[in-house]
């Protein structure tokens, strides 16, 4: 089924500006506000990108129902680059243990969670530089201007403790682990 038109617009608070720029392939958008900048390219792309003084469209005409999904979608990434650099975002990970208690530590590149499951080498999981990350307590708590990187820090540590094949648990029984808290 083909839709007529699609449309959403984009309003730009007065602290931010956004800029639209052509690429060979689709277009790239610059958003910087008051916690930082963000940029994105949004590649082959079935739907129109214009700005005005304070507003960013984004249209489909005689689209598909595919091409007509893409409007929210990028309308909905343009929106969470507004709210990063104007609010941030922040995601919490729970360290929750019953048999053994399991350390996090911070360091430069990397986060380790010591002694979970009583291991006695320490996990290792990959940190990323634009993402902050602090220990209180046992919360693990990401802050940054990207959604996409703080949700995808937070849940590679969650998903860095899951038992799984030999090692697999009643996850009734075993319920230590790593799970995101969303705030």
């Amino acid at each position: 089924m083909r839709h007529h038109s699609i449309e959403r617009v984009i309003k730009v608070p007065e602290k931010v500006t956004a800029t639209l720029k052509p690429t060979r392939d689709g277009q790239e958008i610059h958003i910087e506000g008051p916690k930082g900048k963000l940029s994105r390219v949004f590649n082959r792309l079935q739907v129109n990108l214009t700005q005005e003084k304070n507003t960013l469209k984004v249209q489909n005409y005689f689209g598909s129902k595919n091409e007509a999904s893409m409007v929210g979608t990028i309308a909905g990434h343009i929106q969470n680059m507004i709210t990063g650099v104007t609010k941030g975002f922040t995601y919490k990970v729970q360290v929750i243990t019953s048999h053994f208690p399991a350390t996090v530590e911070v360091q430069k590149e990397v986060i380790l969670i010591k002694n979970l499951y009583g291991r006695r080498d320490p996990i290792r999981v990959p940190a990323d530089a634009d993402v902050t990350t602090k220990v209180e307590g046992d919360l693990v708590i990401f802050t940054g201007i990207d959604k996409e990187k703080v949700a995808q820090a937070a849940t590679r540590l969650a998903e860095a403790t899951r038992l799984r094949g030999k090692r697999g648990k009643d996850p009734t029984v075993f319920q230590d682990g790593l799970y995101v808290v969303y705030p």
